[in-house]
């Protein structure tokens, strides 16, 4: 399979999915239910995937901070 034909077939695997997901009813769930879902996807994760710290430094919430510190500046 060439590459061209390899994106086309993805480009019609995501179309696909678009199409099957603006068909399906929209859910109301309760936010402890995603939380737990949330919870369970994380513990179905292997042990040295969780026990690894991708982030040493923090830089991505060093980032989040900065940036919402911009949203919501203190008077000083």
């Amino acid at each position: 399979m060439t590459l061209k034909e390899q994106i086309e077939l993805r480009r019609r695997q995501w179309a696909e999915f678009n199409r099957w997901e603006a068909e399906q009813p929209r859910v109301d769930r309760n936010p402890a239910a995603l939380v737990a879902d949330v919870g369970a996807l994380y513990s179905w994760l292997a042990v040295e995937v969780r026990s690894c710290d991708p982030d040493p430094e923090k830089l991505g919430i060093q980032q989040m901070h900065s940036t919402l510190s911009r949203l919501n500046p203190k008077d000083d």
